[in-house]
């Protein structure tokens, strides 16, 4: 009973974080950044139905501890990173992400899943 109890306070501590987009970019990478932050803007409403929080982290001394945190290659223009709930990295890349792929691959992740048959 203890554990059930306890994997049910994890499983609702887990829900409420949102997920995470990270742009990492560099001054090489600030076109593709724009262009990343602009494909994600035409689709305001689709990132607030999936609880995404998008950040943007330049190569600068005040972001330093973000990109280690992440272990992003210093030496790389642009990194995307889709951070889950969980707080589990889902996907890394290092060219624009289309919106159809972001949200194909949160749409498929089980905890999307329960969230979308729980709405009325």
């Amino acid at each position: 009973m203890k554990a059930l109890l306890g994997l049910t306070l994890i499983a609702m501590l887990i829900a409420d974080q949102p997920r995470r987009v990270l742009l990492f970019y560099t001054d090489n990478g600030k076109e593709t950044w724009k262009e990343q932050v602009s494909t994600l803007n035409g689709r305001q409403k689709d990132i607030r139905d999936r609880d995404i929080e998008v950040k943007s982290f330049s190569n600068s001394k005040e972001n330093i501890p973000e990109w280690r945190k992440w272990k992003i290659d210093t030496t790389s223009a642009f990194t995307f990173l889709l951070i889950g709930r969980d707080g589990g990295e889902k996907l890394r890349s290092n060219e624009v992400v289309s919106p159809e792929k972001l949200f194909g691959l949160i749409d498929a992740m089980p905890m999307r899943r329960n969230e979308v048959k729980q709405k009325p």
